[in-house]
């Protein structure tokens, strides 16, 4: 058992080196490419009159062939209160071209810092989504009920940004106050939040960013699957489906964690994030600490993206001895042809070791039973395109593949793929329709193999702010 263990680790830990040297190697390239127009972009900040802001993991961005000097003389001075004011479109950087005016990608903000305020002063920004729709799963164990139900769900956030800012030298926080619509669960004796961080260093040089924020994204999805709906979940089961690996421990906020990480800009298309955590994952019941370094090239027709990550999990209690051993990278490719197209692809591994809380082979062992239902390998991969057809009409679909396995023979697999289109109404107002199909393969180890499916579909209202 031991020599197979090894052998996991040491073929997840050769691809998560290779990849990040792989990136390096890249980079540098880049890097020497772009020096010379290096300093004419980061003075540049395109605008555009009347932007919203982006919401929590989607920044809205500005249109790419705005002329700086044009924008910067059409953009209205935004709504103000003395220090407060509502963020200006410049809040949202745009170094190279983000994607297809008002896509998936566009939405994204590709490791660039933001908002971007270089005042001193107090931004104010948000969004508010309604979705409604209908979700449908059939499963196939004869113990598990099928389903059939209504879908409402809606959620807001207001985040308000501090900022200090003398020179190239800022400090800056940020708190992001959650409302939720879904009143079919317990709702918190507190105010909910999704950002809650302190932020500080040189105007895209540097800097060091400390609290609950998200991480870099790599993988992306696309116009479905977004975060927050049962959409996402997929088909479920009394075991939980597959997920791609690294996305719930590092680039989005889990609770009880916090992070720390170190950004570097060394051009206006190579940026780089350290970043570390460390707390109580209360989803697991265990302390947690780790790091996962990610490295970003973006030439804006061509985004290459690379992570890598190492987790290690303890007890709390001294009567404990439960373990858990993450590691794990991932990576993605994506092509922005402005304005008629963008799509991508990505790929994700994880290597999870799990030991139980006891030991009863050996009471004086510092870690217990190896758990071999709970110790797997996991493996994810998909792609997603978006069109734009006119106006501010779009059209996107993906598709993304899990497969999981575990040390007892168990086979897990999640496929889920959608439709979608959705148009800007006055540049404002979001709608999206969203259609979506997933199946998921259960194979516990020594059982027979079952599936569930699920169909869904559901309307987007979105507003950002």
């Amino acid at each position: 058992m031991i020599s197979l263990l090894d052998h996991r680790r040491f073929c997840v830990l050769s691809s998560a080196l290779a990849l990040c040297l792989g990136t390096l190697s890249i980079s540098a390239r880049a890097l020497a490419a772009s020096d010379d127009d290096s300093d004419a972009d980061d003075t540049e900040t395109l605008k555009t009159p009347e932007k919203p802001g982006p919401s929590a993991g989607e920044a809205l961005p500005v249109k790419a062939k705005a002329a700086p000097e044009k924008a910067e003389a059409e953009e209205p001075a935004p709504l103000s209160l003395g220090p407060v004011e509502r963020l200006p479109g410049s809040a949202y950087p745009q170094w190279t071209t983000r994607g297809l005016y008002g896509g998936s990608l566009w939405l994204t903000m590709h490791g660039m810092p933001w908002p971007y305020y270089p005042k001193t002063g107090i931004g104010v920004s948000g969004s508010a989504w309604i979705d409604g729709g209908y979700e449908s799963i059939k499963r196939g164990n004869p113990s598990e009920a099928s389903i059939k139900y209504l879908v409402n769900q809606s959620r807001a956030v207001l985040r308000v940004s501090p900022t200090y800012s003398k020179g190239s030298f800022y400090v800056q926080s940020q708190a992001e106050i959650v409302g939720n619509g879904d009143q079919s669960v317990p709702q918190p004796t507190y105010v909910s939040t999704d950002d809650l961080w302190v932020r500080t260093g040189e105007w895209k040089q540097w800097d060091l960013q400390l609290g609950r924020f998200e991480a870099f994204e790599v993988y992306h999805f696309g116009m479905g699957m977004d975060l927050n709906t049962l959409e996402r979940q997929g088909p479920t089961d009394q075991r939980a489906l597959p997920d791609v690996p690294g996305l719930n421990p590092y680039v989005y906020r889990q609770n009880g964690i916090g992070n720390v990480a170190l950004h570097v800009y060394p051009s206006s298309a190579l940026r780089f994030e350290l970043l570390a955590h460390y707390g109580f994952a209360s989803a697991e019941g265990l302390d947690a600490i780790g790091a996962r370094p990610a490295a970003i090239l973006d030439l804006g027709f061509l985004k290459f993206k690379v992570a890598g990550d190492i987790r290690k999990q303890f007890p709390v209690s001294s009567l404990s001895k439960e373990q858990r051993f993450q590691r794990g990278g991932s990576a993605a490719l994506q092509f922005v042809f402005d304005p008629y197209i963008e799509f991508g692809g990505n790929i994700a591994t994880e290597l999870v070791d799990h030991y139980n809380p006891q030991n009863t082979a050996d009471q004086n062992a510092s870690r217990g039973d190896y758990d071999g239902l709970g110790s797997v390998t996991d493996f994810a991969t998909g792609g997603f395109c978006n069109v734009h057809v006119v106006d501010d009409l779009l059209l996107g679909g993906g598709i993304n593949y899990v497969r999981e396995t575990d040390q007892v023979q168990g086979i897990f697999t999640n496929t889920q793929g959608f439709g979608a289109i959705q148009y800007i109404i006055a540049k404002q107002l979001f709608v999206k329709l969203v259609g979506a199909y997933a199946k998921a393969h259960i194979q516990k180890g020594g059982e027979l193999p079952y599936e569930n499916t699920m169909v869904s579909g559901r309307l987007r209202v979105m507003y950002l702010f």
